[in-house]
């Protein structure tokens, strides 16, 4: 016994599509097989069968009811596998060959384009990274909105600046090359689902020649330049391998993605993936929630259009003073415009998300809600360029002339598809829901109402015939053998016109048909057919006319989106009261007068203390901060550098008044703990983080640093913190924060140019503190660190016993504050001498770093 033809053609499928879970079309199910049927029943909790197929054992079987299969589907991808529909291509019938069944579409995590299972305010980015040995690349594109990225990589941390890139933009998916594979598959942010796991194309796919004309076509173009790419290979081969895989799995043309939009670092501040962590630009470290981050601060857009830009903005924030400006002067225009402003919010409040909407009607899987939604968005047009009109902003003029007016699009909707799609969710099917309206096409009219009202139908028609022949008792009626027939007794034949075609000879009565009769017949037989068929026609053809105004839609909801971002910029500043950054050119300073932590102020329950901050290149490039715990050094030093990023993607500043220069990077090294995944102690991943900090920073970076050298032994800890702070002033020359409890450092503000030494106060009274939260000149003496164990809740005995020990140590010399400075400092020109030898200059910094580590534990040993 052989194997069944259906099951013949599933093996057939499934040989094709061997990595993917073969979705199988039998009637109203999708069915799998065999081991698929075995992992997707595990997977989806669903129960495992049996099917009889012509081998000696039943094949493994489970399915899902066609009409939820994208719920299903949709799970599968989030466990990472892939999926392939395959959908029957004809209708089955009776006696006839088998069913024409083949693969439409393979569906993965970053292809999915079923926008009600993709978060509505984030992007569902799929990756390609192209890496070899000399460099790397990273195109990333959303498939539901047509936004497409790439990257060039290149020089010494080429790894790492894609691992950062990566984590900023969070892709569902991500393909590569074998070496990207190989390399990224075995980082701990994959191994952590921090980044999900590199599937491998085929290296013919990043192939330079193929990928270059998979870019050409896509875009129809001869030349690759205009696109900012040109002749880079790097950047052609991750691209076009990106392009290769859209097409291979959606077997569609890809209209919305017709432009590359290529980032240069050099217009960025770069943000790496510790910095947006420890900043919470996005999420919370405690509990990774948007509650609690910038992002939940500055997120006052209506749009998910501009709820996606807003985090794009904020994790790419400007490096170019006149783009800055650029945003500035729009928001600060909509900031004194109250009217405006609000009048602006409240229509966009009713703007759906064009951008996804434009991607259905490249992705074919539009529905007829998502036509109503885009209607009542486009009649919104020109409300929002009236507003708009008379602005002196640059911003936002040139936002107006990217709106366009789609008068034909509105008219076109309104007059061809039912009001009441909107609230259906049902899709496109045969006879499933009735979503052209009534008077748009007359035959479809005319169809509809055949298929529901026949009887009526031939009942004026019996009415019209009697009239015109007088016969009286004419009538007619239905049978299954003869269908519609016009009967008229022996008495009245001689009256029968001559255009009746007898049917069937009766003893009291002659039976007739006439041409019209048989068509009306043949109509309302098929009309349920026939009007499925035509509404179906109808709504591609409204699709067809809606796929010429991709580009347009585009672009109108690229404005939207960035008119919503300085819309929500600007409420912000006007309710919390921020004032607008001043960038200039040749300005070298950081100088914030009452500045604000912008989060802090919004959750704490106390009045938030501002505070002051000046940093230059030359008196105060690094500030050493001293004073308790939980005083609140670190809430300082984050709000200089939310300061700063908001600064640089075009916001007001939480700040009474900001000048502000440009920053390249903002790195921060911040919090003690370990990171198990990385197999890294706590004061390994401090370590590691400060070699990427030296490796990378610049004069013209802003660091972050707090409590180095906290995760070893006392001499070691303030050993490396002291070394690291001399290199970074002396070498680097970045605008620095440094915030410690050795209070040793602070003699550096003695020895080295450029170093200022500033504390938290705090006031003692009856055995406590209180923290007054204000920083000023000096240095602390002490930490307060019993006291603030006594304010968390410790038991007295403790606290007490603490106090107890301290003293003794103090009176033994012990304690850090008594430690003479000299004997910390000796060991330094002992290692000065032996570097001297080995001639640092010629090191690296990250060489030069290692070294000094190696030396202090030497002389720490020896001390000991």
């Amino acid at each position: 016994m052989g194997l069944s033809p259906m099951m013949g053609h599933y093996l057939q499928i499934k040989e094709k599509y061997k990595d993917c879970i073969v979705f199988y079309r039998l009637g109203d199910f999708y069915e799998m097989f065999f081991d698929d049927a075995v992992k997707a029943s595990e997977l989806l909790e669903l129960t495992l069968t049996g099917r009889d197929c012509g081998l000696e054992e039943r094949a493994p079987m489970c399915g899902v009811p066609f009409h939820a299969a994208d719920e299903y589907i949709a799970k599968l991808v989030g466990f990472g596998e892939k999926v392939a529909i395959c959908e029957q291509l004809t209708e089955p019938q009776k006696g006839k060959e088998l069913v024409v069944r083949d693969v439409v579409k393979v569906v993965t995590a970053g292809t999915l384009t079923n926008t009600d299972l993709i978060d509505e305010k984030n992007n569902n980015y799929l990756a390609s990274v192209y890496l070899e040995s000399e460099g790397g690349a990273l195109s990333w594109s959303d498939l539901t909105t047509g936004d497409f990225y790439a990257k060039n990589f290149s020089g010494k941390d080429v790894l790492s600046d894609i691992f950062n890139e990566l984590v900023k933009i969070d892709p569902a998916e991500i393909i590569g090359n074998s070496m990207a594979r190989e390399v990224l598959n075995a980082s701990p942010l994959v191994n952590s689902r921090i980044l999900p796991n590199v599937r491998y194309v085929a290296e013919s796919e990043y192939e330079h020649s193929l990928a270059r004309a998979v870019l050409e076509k896509q875009f129809n173009v001869a030349s690759l330049v205009p696109f900012g790419v040109g002749d880079n290979d790097l950047l052609i081969r991750s691209s076009g391998a990106l392009i290769s895989y859209f097409i291979t799995t959606q077997k569609s043309v890809l209209a919305n993605i017709n432009k590359i939009n290529v980032e240069n670092e050099r217009d960025y501040m770069m943000l790496d993936y510790t910095a947006v962590r420890n900043l919470e630009l996005v999420r919370t470290l405690r509990d990774n929630k948007k509650y609690g981050s910038l992002l939940w601060v500055l997120d006052k857009t209506v749009t998910c259009m501009g709820a996606r830009k807003l985090q794009n903005w904020m994790l790419s924030p400007l490096n170019d003073i006149d783009a800055i400006n650029y945003r500035l002067d729009a928001v600060e225009y909509l900031f004194k415009d109250n009217l405006t402003r609000t009048s602006l919010r409240d229509i966009l409040k009713s703007v759906k998300d064009i951008k996804r909407i434009s991607g259905k009607i490249s992705n074919g899987n539009l529905l007829p809600k998502d036509c109503i939604a885009l209607m009542k968005s486009l009649e919104n047009m020109p409300k929002i360029k009236f507003s708009l009109s008379g602005l002196s902003s640059k911003f936002l003029i040139d936002i107006s002339s990217d709106i366009y007016l789609f008068d034909d699009v509105i008219s076109l909707i309104k007059n061809s598809i039912h009001d009441d799609s909107e609230s259906s969710n049902v899709k496109v099917k045969k006879g499933e829901i009735k979503y052209i309206k009534d008077g748009y096409n007359s035959e479809l009219d005319e169809f509809r109402n055949l298929s529901t009202n026949g009887r009526n139908v031939i009942a004026d028609i019996e009415k019209k015939e009697r009239e015109a022949t007088g016969i009286k008792n004419l009538k007619i009626s239905y049978n299954r053998v003869f269908g519609y027939y016009i009967e008229v007794t022996n008495s009245f034949k001689d009256m029968v016109p001559y255009e009746y075609i007898r049917r069937q000879t009766l003893t009291n009565c002659e039976r007739y048909v006439t041409e019209e009769l048989k068509e009306i017949e043949q109509k309302i037989f098929s009309a349920e057919e026939k009007s499925r068929e035509l509404e179906l026609k109808l709504y591609a053809e409204v699709k067809e006319f809606l796929y010429k105004y991709i580009k347009e839609l585009q672009t109108t909801s690229d404005a939207i989106a960035s008119l919503d971002v300085l819309l929500s910029l600007s409420t912000v500043a006007k309710e919390n009261n921020y004032v607008k950054p001043n960038f200039v050119l040749d300005n070298d300073n950081i100088e914030i007068i009452d500045g604000r932590h912008a989060v802090v102020e919004k959750v704490s329950k106390q009045h938030f203390i501002p505070n002051d901050t000046c940093l230059d290149s030359t008196q105060c490039r690094a500030m050493i901060i001293t004073g308790p715990n939980m005083a609140g050094k670190s809430t300082y030093m984050r709000q200089v550098a939310l300061i700063a990023i908001l600064g640089h993607i075009g916001s007001f500043v939480p700040a009474k008044q900001a000048n502000l220069c440009l920053v390249d990077k903002v790195f921060t090294r911040i919090g003690a703990s370990d990171s198990l995944i990385f197999n890294q102690s706590t004061f390994m991943v401090e370590m590691s983080e400060m070699a990427s900090i030296i490796n990378g920073a610049t004069n013209k970076s802003l660091l972050i640093l707090d409590e180095i050298g906290r995760g070893t032994s006392t001499y070691d800890g303030l050993s490396i913190a002291w070394a690291i702070m001399e290199y970074l002033v002396n070498n680097i020359k970045a605008k620095t924060l440094f915030a410690t409890h050795y209070h040793e450092i602070t003699e550096l503000e003695n020895i080295l140019e450029g170093v200022k030494n500033y504390k938290v106060t705090v006031k003692e009274m009856q055995g406590t503190i209180i923290f007054l939260r204000k920083i000023m000149r000096g240095s602390a003496n002490r930490s307060f660190g019993i006291e603030v164990a006594e304010l968390a809740g410790i038991d007295k005995a403790v606290t007490q016993r603490a106090k107890h020990v301290l003293k003794q140590l103090e009176k033994s010399n012990i304690s850090q504050n008594n430690v003479n400075t000299n004997d910390v400092i000796k060991p330094k020109s002992e290692i000065e001498n032996i570097i001297n030898d080995l001639d640092i200059n010629n090191l690296s910094p990250m060489q030069a770093f290692n070294v000094l580590c190696d030396l202090y534990e030497k002389v720490s040993d020896k001390d000991e």
